[in-house]
């Protein structure tokens, strides 16, 4: 929002048109192209007369051409009759050797209709009654409006003066530097062997062996090659005692390239209070680290915040001044990060702004990965760590696409992809209720809220015809207790039959497991199975692989057999 005050010609000009029965500050957009500009919207059609007609228009040519505001005059412009009829002119052309307004840019038009009412006041002369109660009154409208002005630049940085700079730089924690305050030039030295620039922050705290504090009061870019900088340091506070030449040789807080920081002459009292065009350069290094009530700061805050994926902040979004829409859509369920974001918003809002805080939608999608793989065959071990390798690219990927945004097919195969094992990928996106698709576009306010883990189908081979017959031997030890009257030969009969059965079974969607194993021996007549102390052990050329009660799996490959190897029957003490 910007404020121009009205000058003292305009308003007695606006108020003798108004006096004399015209209308004053009409608009209208200009149209692009060599048209007729019709005023629809003036109120009192058809027109007389225009007596004032001012809008913007371009000087300059190619790069050194800039948009002014200009007052169009009779040379520029012809009141005309969009129907022909010169009794009910209501259009203005301008003419082709005239000054011309920039198309989209806004007329402001002071005009007398054709038909007017009687003007009780007719004498405007210079020195009449009329025209002197008219100018006064614009005078005293054109001192309010310099007064409004001033108020208006007292809110802001470059432009308050006095106490209402002081109140201004009191919202980013900085006061004016009263006289008497202590001051003193403080040096900072690069240590040996840095490069590059070095920045110095303003409110860089100095202190001495006592503990007075002083604070930089300006921002200092220590270039390469400088070895040394000085900068103006003040009292933190009233009370802050002066420092002989050398004692300020603390800082507070390392600054990395610097080897140290001394004074190389005593402090001094500052004879008047710091002046206005000082405290604004000071205040300025202040707003570096102290930005609120911004939309940009706002939004920062919050993306600044681990477990957020996007922000979208909308001003007015019900027509209401004063009210700004968040929009935040999160990566997780975590409640300590929404906390998290509630916080940041009272932090960094504007005063007196209400906020409308709103969670981006979530939209549950399925995905499946259809695997092309080099060779002829692959490990369930190593496919398995493949496929949690390729769903954590892939995920990433699609976690951070923005509420709107979409999620391309090439870059979900690029993603899947990026391992030379994977010689095609075919990733399908399926949401909830929907067919499935490759590509994927969310609607406005709505984030992608992925179901894990990823459906993997048993992966293709790009040698599979070729592939020879591979062989896995499945040896078990398996602790059981035998039921009454029932022999160990008998449930090693029972056991090793059901074993040799369960193995032909097993397939790469279909992994062998002690549980899937215990499940398919399992006889209650005849015997009952420690699971706790059973293993198998399943080895495949030189690998071996032992499964658990409840931890460990192997997915045989497509071309993969499982054959029995020496089960080991241990009969314990104890009955079923």
């Amino acid at each position: 929002m910007s404020y121009v005050p009205r000058s003292y010609e305009d308003i007695v000009r606006d108020q003798l048109t108004i006096l004399t029965g015209g209308t004053v500050g009409e608009s209208m957009v200009v149209p692009p192209g060599d048209v007729l500009l019709m005023p629809q919207k003036l109120r009192d059609r058809p027109v007389r007369r225009i007596s004032h007609l001012v809008g913007s228009t371009v000087v300059g040519v190619g790069a050194n051409a800039k948009e002014v505001p200009y007052q169009f005059t009779a040379a520029d412009f012809d009141l005309v009759s969009s129907t022909g009829d010169d009794n009910n002119r209501d259009s203005i052309r301008f003419r082709k050797n005239g000054r011309r307004p920039s198309p989209g840019s806004t007329l402001t038009i002071n005009y007398y209709p054709v038909q007017t009412g009687p003007v009780p006041l007719t004498d405007l002369n210079v020195g009449s009654v009329t025209r002197t109660l008219i100018e006064t009154i614009s005078r005293e409208m054109a001192l309010s409006y310099l007064h409004l002005q001033q108020i208006y630049k007292s809110a802001f940085l470059d432009t308050a003066e006095a106490d209402s700079l002081d109140q201004v730089v009191a919202l980013v924690g900085v006061k004016r530097l009263p006289a008497s305050a202590p001051v003193a030039t403080v040096r900072f030295s690069r240590q040996q062997g840095s490069t590059g620039s070095i920045n110095i922050p303003s409110g860089t705290a100095i202190t001495d062996a006592k503990g007075n504090r002083y604070l930089t009061l300006g921002d200092i870019t220590m270039e390469a090659g400088e070895s040394t900088r000085e900068v103006l340091a003040g009292g933190e506070g009233p009370g802050t005692k002066e420092a002989d030449a050398g004692a300020l040789n603390r800082l507070e807080t390392l600054i990395a390239g610097i080897s140290g920081v001394t004074n190389p002459q005593a402090s001094r009292k500052l004879a008047s209070p710091e002046t206005d065009d000082d405290l604004r350069r000071r205040a300025r290094g202040a707003l570096h680290g102290a930005v609120r009530g911004t939309v940009d700061a706002l939004t920062f805050a919050i993306l600044s915040l681990e477990g957020v994926k996007d922000v979208v902040i909308k001003e007015a979004p019900n027509g209401v001044a004063g009210e700004i829409l968040i929009e935040v859509a999160y990566l997780n369920q975590s409640p300590d990060v929404r906390t998290a974001v509630q916080q940041r918003i009272r932090e960094f809002r504007p005063a007196g702004i209400r906020v409308l805080p709103v969670e981006a939608a979530g939209k549950k999608v399925n995905v499946r990965v259809e695997l092309t793989l080099a060779g002829s065959s692959m490990p369930s071990a190593d496919l398995k760590s493949l496929t949690d390798a390729v769903e954590s690219r892939v995920a990433d990927y699609l976690s951070k696409i923005p509420p709107g945004g979409s999620a391309r097919r090439s870059k979900l195969s690029q993603a899947a992809l990026n391992d030379p094992r994977i010689v095609d990928a075919n990733v399908a996106l399926i949401p909830e209720g929907q067919s499935e698709a490759a590509d994927l576009t969310l609607e406005a306010g709505v984030v992608l809220d992925l179901v894990r883990p990823f459906s993997f189908p048993a992966p293709k081979f790009e040698k599979a015809d070729q592939a020879p017959p591979i062989t896995a031997t499945v040896a078990a030890s398996l602790p059981i207790h035998l039921a009454p009257g029932i022999t160990e030969a008998q449930a090693t009969d029972a056991i090793t039959s059901a074993f040799s059965s369960h193995l032909a079974t097993r397939k790469p969607d279909a992994p062998l497991t002690l549980d899937s194993m215990a499940a398919a021996i399992r006889d209650d007549t005849r015997f009952a199975l420690i699971r706790k102390d059973s293993i198998l052990t399943v080895e495949s050329g030189q690998r071996f692989l032992q499964l658990t009660d409840g931890a460990g799996s192997y997915a045989p490959a497509a071309n993969e057999t499982l054959q029995k190897g020496t089960v080991d029957i241990q009969v314990r003490e104890g009955g079923v």
